[in-house]
């Protein structure tokens, strides 16, 4: 099946001043990411996989090179058109949930309708509900992420990630906290996304996942220089 490109990766690299030297955070990496791809992202620690997915994100910058989305070059969007894609295109799954303590799972889940186009209250409330019966919490919608497991939280993450039906979700190290059994959940939801046409960039350290993936990158360790 014919996919079409929704990343055009060139040539980016990260390098930070350190002392009279700088220190390579992540060295150059071009590749090509389509619709459907569940690019499986691994390296060794300090390899830069956070930073890749950062700046493919829009939520860093690279020192080099170019990320171009559906034809349009990040480095020339200004920061709000990049917040506003983010939003609206993209979904974000981290290892640590950064759910609001003082919200319910579903207004939780609810958090991207605060941006972009208005959504009705109506539909808002019929979207998310969908969401938290399609990861199994249909159940959990009043209650508070303090009464939650660690996977039942990162559940609650891949549902909001869904929320404004992105067409690229980064996913950066999502298993990392949790044991195998959740592991594998949050992996199949991401497999379905993939499925259905949604590109997933995963960023992971662990081996036993990566069959999961349709493609892998494998980034080397970043090196110091003078």
């Amino acid at each position: 099946m014919k996919t079409s490109v929704l990343l055009q990766v060139s040539n980016i690299s990260k390098c930070y001043s350190c002392g009279e030297g700088y220190t390579t955070a992540l060295e150059s990496v071009s590749i090509a990411v389509h619709s459907g791809d569940f690019l499986m992202v691994t390296g060794p620690s300090g390899s830069g996989k956070s930073t890749f997915l950062n700046i493919l994100s829009g939520l860093d910058s690279s020192s080099e090179g170019d990320v171009v989305f559906m034809g349009e070059s990040l480095g020339a969007m200004g920061v709000g058109k990049i917040a506003r894609l983010r939003n609206d295109a993209f979904g974000f799954i981290f290892q640590t949930p950064h759910l609001l303590p003082d919200r319910t799972v579903l207004e939780n889940v609810a958090l991207p309708f605060q941006y972009g186009a208005r959504v009705s209250q109506e539909k808002i409330t019929l979207r998310c509900q969908q969401l938290l019966e399609y990861v199994g919490l249909n159940e959990m919608g009043t209650r508070f992420p303090n009464t939650l497991s660690g996977g039942e939280m990162q559940r609650v993450v891949v549902a909001r990630a869904l929320a404004r039906k992105p067409k690229l979700i980064f996913a950066d190290e999502p298993t990392g906290s949790l044991d195998s059994e959740n592991s594998q959940k949050i992996v199949k939801l991401l497999q379905e996304q993939a499925e259905a046409g949604c590109a997933i960039v995963m960023a992971t350290h662990d081996t036993s996942l990566l069959d999961a993936g349709s493609r892998r990158l494998k980034l080397q360790k970043n090196r110091a220089a003078a």
